[in-house]
Protein backbone atom coordinates (compact mmCIF):
# COMPACT_ATOMS: atom_id res chain seq x y z
CA UNK A 1 0.00 0.00 0.00
CA UNK A 2 2.74 2.14 0.75
CA UNK A 3 4.16 1.81 -2.32
CA UNK A 4 0.73 2.66 -4.39
CA UNK A 5 0.93 5.99 -2.13
CA UNK A 6 4.51 6.83 -3.19
CA UNK A 7 3.60 6.32 -6.84
CA UNK A 8 0.20 8.31 -6.48
CA UNK A 9 1.95 10.93 -5.43
CA UNK A 10 4.50 11.27 -7.65
CA UNK A 11 1.92 11.47 -10.32
CA UNK A 12 0.25 14.01 -9.17
CA UNK A 13 3.38 16.45 -8.70
CA UNK A 14 4.39 15.48 -12.42
CA UNK A 15 0.85 16.71 -13.60
CA UNK A 16 0.84 19.84 -11.57
CA UNK A 17 4.32 20.31 -13.22
CA UNK A 18 2.83 19.70 -16.73
CA UNK A 19 -0.47 21.98 -16.18
CA UNK A 20 1.10 25.12 -14.51
CA UNK A 21 3.96 27.69 -16.36
CA UNK A 22 6.74 28.42 -13.91
CA UNK A 23 7.31 32.27 -13.93
CA UNK A 24 10.03 33.73 -14.24
CA UNK A 25 11.89 31.07 -15.78
CA UNK A 26 16.03 31.93 -16.19
CA UNK A 27 17.11 32.45 -19.64
CA UNK A 28 20.71 32.14 -19.92
CA UNK A 29 21.64 35.04 -23.18
CA UNK A 30 24.11 37.57 -23.77
CA UNK A 31 21.60 39.98 -24.13
CA UNK A 32 19.97 39.39 -20.62
CA UNK A 33 20.62 40.37 -17.52
CA UNK A 34 22.51 37.78 -14.91
CA UNK A 35 19.97 37.37 -11.78
CA UNK A 36 18.45 40.68 -12.54
CA UNK A 37 21.58 42.18 -12.31
CA UNK A 38 23.43 44.88 -14.18
CA UNK A 39 26.09 42.53 -15.84
CA UNK A 40 25.34 39.37 -17.61
CA UNK A 41 27.57 35.76 -16.68
CA UNK A 42 30.17 36.71 -19.37
CA UNK A 43 31.15 40.10 -17.93
CA UNK A 44 30.92 38.47 -14.53
CA UNK A 45 33.96 35.76 -16.25
CA UNK A 46 35.52 38.75 -17.99
CA UNK A 47 36.16 40.85 -14.72
CA UNK A 48 37.06 37.49 -12.89
CA UNK A 49 39.73 36.91 -15.23
CA UNK A 50 41.05 40.16 -14.79
CA UNK A 51 44.38 40.06 -17.15
CA UNK A 52 43.86 36.54 -18.82
CA UNK A 53 41.19 37.65 -20.85
CA UNK A 54 43.30 41.03 -22.66
CA UNK A 55 42.29 41.47 -25.92
CA UNK A 56 43.73 39.45 -28.44
CA UNK A 57 45.80 42.48 -29.46
CA UNK A 58 47.74 42.96 -26.70
CA UNK A 59 48.76 39.25 -26.17
CA UNK A 60 49.91 39.63 -29.72
CA UNK A 61 51.91 42.63 -28.67
CA UNK A 62 53.26 40.54 -25.39
CA UNK A 63 54.21 37.88 -28.06
CA UNK A 64 55.76 40.08 -30.34
CA UNK A 65 58.03 41.22 -27.41
CA UNK A 66 58.98 37.88 -26.35
CA UNK A 67 60.06 36.89 -29.32
CA UNK A 68 62.24 40.43 -30.45
CA UNK A 69 63.96 39.54 -26.32
CA UNK A 70 64.59 35.54 -27.77
CA UNK A 71 66.01 37.00 -30.85
CA UNK A 72 68.47 39.70 -28.78
CA UNK A 73 69.65 37.08 -26.42
CA UNK A 74 69.98 34.43 -29.24
CA UNK A 75 72.14 37.49 -31.17
CA UNK A 76 74.30 38.37 -28.00
CA UNK A 77 74.84 34.57 -27.19
CA UNK A 78 76.04 33.90 -31.31
CA UNK A 79 78.59 37.01 -30.87
CA UNK A 80 79.84 35.89 -26.99
CA UNK A 81 80.67 32.26 -28.98
CA UNK A 82 82.44 33.75 -31.60
CA UNK A 83 84.57 36.13 -28.94
CA UNK A 84 85.46 33.04 -27.13
CA UNK A 85 86.34 31.02 -30.30
CA UNK A 86 88.76 33.97 -31.62
CA UNK A 87 90.23 34.08 -27.87
CA UNK A 88 91.30 30.33 -28.33
CA UNK A 89 92.30 30.98 -31.66
CA UNK A 90 94.70 33.50 -30.39
CA UNK A 91 95.98 32.14 -27.42
CA UNK A 92 96.80 29.20 -30.15
CA UNK A 93 98.33 31.21 -32.11
CA UNK A 94 100.24 32.91 -29.38
CA UNK A 95 101.52 29.58 -27.99
CA UNK A 96 102.75 28.50 -31.71
CA UNK A 97 104.45 32.12 -31.53
CA UNK A 98 106.20 31.72 -28.08
CA UNK A 99 108.19 28.14 -29.81
CA UNK A 100 109.37 30.04 -32.97
CA UNK A 101 112.41 31.42 -33.44
CA UNK A 102 111.83 34.68 -34.28
CA UNK A 103 115.34 34.89 -36.51
CA UNK A 104 114.71 31.63 -38.78
CA UNK A 105 111.14 30.52 -37.98
CA UNK A 106 111.99 27.59 -36.66
CA UNK A 107 111.17 25.68 -34.07
CA UNK A 108 112.64 26.74 -31.04
CA UNK A 109 114.41 24.90 -27.89
CA UNK A 110 110.74 24.75 -25.90
CA UNK A 111 109.17 24.17 -28.79
CA UNK A 112 111.81 20.99 -29.77
CA UNK A 113 111.70 19.91 -26.22
CA UNK A 114 108.29 18.83 -25.96
CA UNK A 115 108.53 17.97 -29.57
CA UNK A 116 111.50 15.27 -28.99
CA UNK A 117 109.65 14.03 -25.82
CA UNK A 118 106.00 13.48 -27.58
CA UNK A 119 108.21 11.80 -30.78
CA UNK A 120 110.39 8.94 -27.79
CA UNK A 121 106.51 8.23 -26.17
CA UNK A 122 105.63 7.65 -29.54
CA UNK A 123 108.60 4.83 -29.53
CA UNK A 124 107.41 3.84 -26.42
CA UNK A 125 104.31 2.98 -27.34
CA UNK A 126 105.26 1.03 -30.51
CA UNK A 127 104.27 3.54 -32.95
CA UNK A 128 107.49 3.91 -34.36
CA UNK A 129 110.63 2.03 -34.70
CA UNK A 130 112.89 4.40 -33.27
CA UNK A 131 114.30 8.06 -34.83
CA UNK A 132 117.74 9.93 -34.97
CA UNK A 133 118.71 13.40 -33.58
CA UNK A 134 121.34 15.43 -35.23
CA UNK A 135 122.99 18.66 -33.82
CA UNK A 136 124.45 21.04 -36.14
CA UNK A 137 126.75 24.09 -34.82
CA UNK A 138 127.54 26.94 -36.81
CA UNK A 139 130.90 27.19 -36.14
CA UNK A 140 131.81 30.58 -37.97
CA UNK A 141 128.89 32.59 -36.83
CA UNK A 142 130.93 34.78 -34.13
CA UNK A 143 133.62 35.52 -36.91
CA UNK A 144 130.39 36.44 -39.38
CA UNK A 145 129.09 38.34 -36.60
CA UNK A 146 132.32 40.61 -36.13
CA UNK A 147 133.28 40.92 -39.32
CA UNK A 148 129.88 41.76 -41.45
CA UNK A 149 127.47 42.68 -38.44
CA UNK A 150 123.92 41.69 -37.40
CA UNK A 151 122.46 41.44 -40.81
CA UNK A 152 124.76 38.86 -42.02
CA UNK A 153 124.77 36.68 -39.19
CA UNK A 154 121.09 36.97 -39.39
CA UNK A 155 121.36 36.09 -42.90
CA UNK A 156 123.61 33.24 -42.74
CA UNK A 157 121.50 31.58 -39.91
CA UNK A 158 118.21 32.10 -42.23
CA UNK A 159 120.27 30.29 -44.71
CA UNK A 160 121.32 27.39 -42.67
CA UNK A 161 117.77 26.99 -41.42
CA UNK A 162 116.40 26.81 -45.33
CA UNK A 163 118.76 24.30 -46.27
CA UNK A 164 118.03 21.91 -43.30
CA UNK A 165 114.22 22.20 -43.88
CA UNK A 166 114.74 21.29 -47.54
CA UNK A 167 116.45 17.96 -45.94
CA UNK A 168 114.00 16.91 -43.89
CA UNK A 169 110.22 14.85 -44.54
CA UNK A 170 107.10 16.04 -42.92
CA UNK A 171 107.26 13.65 -40.18
CA UNK A 172 110.71 15.10 -39.12
CA UNK A 173 111.31 18.39 -37.64
CA UNK A 174 113.98 21.36 -37.38
CA UNK A 175 114.83 23.37 -34.91
CA UNK A 176 117.26 26.57 -33.85
CA UNK A 177 117.80 25.74 -30.03
CA UNK A 178 120.65 28.23 -29.34
CA UNK A 179 122.81 31.15 -31.07
CA UNK A 180 124.75 28.73 -33.29
CA UNK A 181 122.79 25.19 -32.86
CA UNK A 182 120.31 23.68 -34.82
CA UNK A 183 118.76 20.24 -34.83
CA UNK A 184 116.96 17.67 -36.78
CA UNK A 185 114.87 15.08 -35.32
CA UNK A 186 114.47 12.09 -38.13
CA UNK A 187 111.56 10.34 -36.78
CA UNK A 188 110.67 6.31 -37.27
CA UNK A 189 113.97 5.48 -38.68
CA UNK A 190 116.95 3.67 -37.66
CA UNK A 191 120.87 4.62 -38.06
CA UNK A 192 121.42 1.99 -41.02
CA UNK A 193 118.30 3.63 -43.06
CA UNK A 194 119.74 7.43 -42.65
CA UNK A 195 123.15 7.06 -42.87
CA UNK A 196 123.44 7.31 -46.75
CA UNK A 197 121.40 10.53 -46.16
CA UNK A 198 123.00 11.57 -43.61
CA UNK A 199 126.05 11.51 -45.48
CA UNK A 200 124.87 13.28 -48.69
CA UNK A 201 123.37 16.16 -46.67
CA UNK A 202 126.47 16.94 -44.64
CA UNK A 203 128.10 17.59 -48.20
CA UNK A 204 125.67 19.73 -49.08
CA UNK A 205 125.38 21.51 -45.76
CA UNK A 206 129.20 22.55 -46.02
CA UNK A 207 129.21 23.70 -49.18
CA UNK A 208 126.50 26.81 -48.10
CA UNK A 209 127.79 30.27 -48.74
CA UNK A 210 126.11 33.57 -49.22
CA UNK A 211 127.47 36.54 -50.91
CA UNK A 212 127.63 40.06 -48.62
CA UNK A 213 128.22 43.06 -50.12
CA UNK A 214 130.54 41.36 -53.03
CA UNK A 215 131.95 38.76 -50.76
CA UNK A 216 131.37 35.30 -50.55
CA UNK A 217 130.94 34.36 -46.89
CA UNK A 218 131.00 30.30 -46.76
CA UNK A 219 128.96 28.21 -43.67
CA UNK A 220 131.02 26.02 -41.57
CA UNK A 221 129.13 23.58 -39.70
CA UNK A 222 129.54 20.89 -37.59
CA UNK A 223 127.09 17.93 -36.76
CA UNK A 224 126.60 15.03 -33.81
CA UNK A 225 124.29 12.82 -33.68
CA UNK A 226 122.34 9.64 -31.89
CA UNK A 227 119.71 7.54 -32.44
CA UNK A 228 116.81 6.33 -30.30
CA UNK A 229 115.04 2.93 -29.80
CA UNK A 230 112.12 2.42 -27.23
CA UNK A 231 113.01 3.26 -23.56
CA UNK A 232 115.46 5.82 -24.53
CA UNK A 233 114.70 9.47 -22.05
CA UNK A 234 114.72 12.22 -24.29
CA UNK A 235 118.11 14.52 -21.47
CA UNK A 236 120.10 11.55 -22.34
CA UNK A 237 119.28 11.24 -26.34
CA UNK A 238 120.12 15.16 -26.21
CA UNK A 239 123.63 15.00 -24.30
CA UNK A 240 125.26 12.07 -25.88
CA UNK A 241 124.12 13.85 -29.25
CA UNK A 242 125.69 17.01 -27.99
CA UNK A 243 129.08 15.44 -26.93
CA UNK A 244 129.45 14.05 -29.99
CA UNK A 245 129.12 17.18 -31.63
CA UNK A 246 131.92 18.53 -29.47
CA UNK A 247 134.03 15.32 -30.69
CA UNK A 248 133.56 16.43 -34.57
CA UNK A 249 134.11 20.39 -34.08
CA UNK A 250 137.12 21.34 -35.57
CA UNK A 251 140.56 21.77 -33.54
CA UNK A 252 138.39 18.71 -31.21
CA UNK A 253 140.36 16.07 -30.65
Amino acid sequence: MTSDAIQNKTADIGHLAASQELPNRLELTRDQSFLDGTDDIFDVLAKKGGNEYRPLTQNSAAIDQTISFLDRARAMLGAAEQKIKTQAEDIQSLKKLSQVDSVTGLMNAEGFSGALKREIARTNRGLSEGGLLVIFNLDNLGAILRQNGNKAADTALRLVARALESEIRDMDLAARIDDDEFVLLFSDTTMEKALNRLQNMALRLNRLSLIWNGTEIRVSLSLGLKSYEAGAKADAIFKQASMDLKRNQKGVG
